[in-house]
């Protein structure tokens, strides 16, 4: 993604909220909870994240969404690799029926409805926003998954195959359960805690790797902070990062001062 295509999408972004505001808006908040058996014991972890539906009519009429959250980081103690779900599905797309995780828009309906669905999407969201109980899901439910070999290091991140979580994660390691839930509780902060790098990357332009756009067949060179982080803070740092013109440099420059760091 170049800096003029990021600012574009911006823009387009900002104009979507606005025409949301004119027409019926519908949300709810997923709650993905993972449990992993470990040798030593079962570990755990939640996230909260925010999905919003909103009729526009520009450059189509149709419905659009957006996103706000963090992804699921669940630690599996002192010197093991992490498992974290991102808040994305890319990595092996699907189509049609096959969709379980839409690419940024979270569970797809049938995944995280309780009931059956109606021809009326917007009322199938109001539904879902009132449903409480969580229920179980499956491994191939699930968003992209990811480890790294350095925490501190985002271009070692390493993709971890939910199917078979020993051969990234170690000996022992299984799946314990995986549950989803529509929920109001606050939305999940604090991944820049975990994951320091975080606010250095998000600028919307730069891969984990730090280049400017997509060009290898690597993950680092696939993936982007925004896969782990698009929280209202996330956005608004890339925001002031457009204010300066080049995005490419202030995301470089703001690389350059996390590498620094360490």
């Amino acid at each position: 993604m170049t800096s003029r295509s990021f600012r574009r999408l911006l823009a387009l972004f900002a104009i979507a909220v606005a025409l949301a505001a004119c027409g019926r808006t519908e949300s709810y908040r997923y709650k993905l909870t993972l449990a992993i058996n470990t040798p030593g014991g079962v570990k755990r972890a939640s996230s909260v994240v925010e999905v919003v539906f909103f009729p526009v009519s520009i450059p189509d009429r149709g419905i659009m969404h957006k996103l706000r959250g963090q992804a699921l980081y669940l630690d599996l103690g002192p010197g093991e690799k992490p498992l974290i779900a991102l808040l994305t599905s890319q990595l092996h797309p699907k189509y049609g029926k096959n969709v379980r995780w839409s690419r940024d828009g979270g569970p797809t309906l049938d995944i995280i409805s309780n009931g059956p669905l109606s021809d009326d999407f917007m009322e199938n969201i109001s539904r879902i926003a009132q449903q409480r109980g969580a229920h179980r899901i499956t491994p191939g439910d699930l968003p992209d998954l990811v480890t790294f070999a350095d925490i501190n290091d985002p271009t070692t991140v390493i993709e971890v195959d939910r199917n078979d979580l020993e051969q990234t994660l170690g000996p022992g390691i299984s799946w314990n359960e995986i549950a989803l839930e529509s929920t109001d509780e606050p939305i999940t902060k604090g991944l820049e805690q975990k994951l320091p790098w975080l606010p250095y990357y998000w600028c919307g332009t730069l891969m984990l790797d730090g280049s400017p756009v997509s060009t290898k067949k690597t993950l680092a060179n696939t993936l982007q902070a925004a896969d782990f982080d698009w929280s209202d803070e996330a956005i608004e740092r890339a925001r002031q990062k457009t204010s300066h013109g080049n995005i490419s440099y202030e995301c470089w420059k703001s690389v350059a001062e996390w590498q620094h760091r360490r």
